[in-house]
């Protein structure tokens, strides 16, 4: 009997040993679900905050156009360049998420235009050069080479380049591959270009685009925009003064807005003195045909935090105001 015992005893144990492993694994298991569950409702949430906010950011954009009537006004420049109250707190629930860009070393609210940069697919080697000059610092002879790179890889067919033909040098790298010979169909391309680097395409990338019509807005170009396009850096001085108004900020009330490409000169001079060599620069240049003074594609950087989370999402788009549709998305 109490061998039996014991045997029973034993048996018991072995089993209540099983039935723990048992109830432990389950539990392991339902954790597991459970915060796959938690994870998947998080990723849900971060993508209807983030389509939220470029949404509301593409309505808000479209809906000022129509106020203006299409026309870029000083109005339609501070509502979309510089917009606290409506694109830094969009909320959906608990989340938060903001539309806004940095400029220089401050952070504002906002929406950028695309036709304030250079377009890849419309510029000559010259501009582009004097481009990645101005915001490289490179050597006239070093932003040439690159500027012809960067041409060439859209360039049809076999094109001499630097000494070398691009054809061989892209099939004859450690893990080839042909070069485009089209047109940029997103930004990201640069990377695969001969001399282009990591660091070098962080400091382009807010210069150059990909969208419209080549032509540079007037009214919000920078610096290193304008002077790459060929005005005279005393000339953009005098334009920039001019477009800042009265309170030398950029994107706001006051902010001197030119309505026509061949009246910028005069309109210029009618509030900062030209000479005559610096009217017949900004004419010069006009006559190209490379200056304008609307945006029609705005470029839309939206950052999200979910309440539960630390970590950020962005999401960069591009709006077509006169699409009136998003046509580049893209997720950090």
């Amino acid at each position: 009997m109490r061998g039996r015992r014991g045997m029973v005893l034993i048996f018991a144990l072995w089993v209540l040993g099983i039935l723990t492993i048992l109830a432990v694994s389950v539990a392991a298991g339902i954790r597991q679900k459970i915060f796959l569950v938690e994870r998947l409702d998080e990723i849900s949430r971060m993508d209807y905050l983030m389509e939220s906010a470029v949404k509301k950011a593409a309505g808000y954009i479209h809906g000022q156009m129509e106020v203006s009537s299409f026309q870029f006004t000083p109005g339609l420049k501070m509502d979309l360049l510089n917009n606290t109250n409506e694109l830094s707190n969009i909320t959906l629930g608990h989340d938060t998420a903001g539309v806004g860009y940095v400029s220089g070393s401050s952070l504002h609210w906002g929406v950028t235009d695309e036709e304030s940069k250079i377009n890849l697919n419309k510029t000559d080697p010259l501009t582009l050069a004097n481009l990645l000059e101005n915001v490289l610092s490179f050597s006239q002879e070093n932003a040439q080479k690159l500027a012809d790179a960067l041409l060439d890889w859209r360039q049809y067919g076999q094109g001499e380049l630097n000494g070398f033909y691009s054809e061989d040098y892209y099939s004859n790298l450690e893990h080839p591959y042909p070069k485009k010979s089209a047109d940029y169909e997103t930004l990201d391309e640069m990377l695969l270009v001969k001399g282009m680097t990591r660091s070098i395409y962080e400091k382009l990338i807010n210069y150059v685009t990909i969208y419209g019509t080549g032509a540079v807005n007037i009214n919000t170009a920078p610096k290193e925009v304008l002077e790459a396009v060929g005005l005279p850096e005393t000339v953009v001085e005098k334009i920039l003064t001019v477009r800042r108004g009265k309170d030398g900020i950029e994107a706001t009330g006051d902010d001197y807005v030119f309505a026509r490409t061949f009246e910028i000169a005069a309109d210029v001079n009618a509030l900062v003195p030209l000479t005559l060599d610096e009217a017949r620069a900004i004419d010069a240049v006009n006559r190209r045909g490379v200056l304008t003074t609307m945006s029609y594609y705005y470029s839309i950087r939206a950052t999200g935090k979910l309440s539960s989370r630390t970590t950020l999402k962005t999401v960069r788009a591009v709006y077509s105001s006169q699409e009136d549709k998003i046509i580049y998305w893209n997720e950090a």
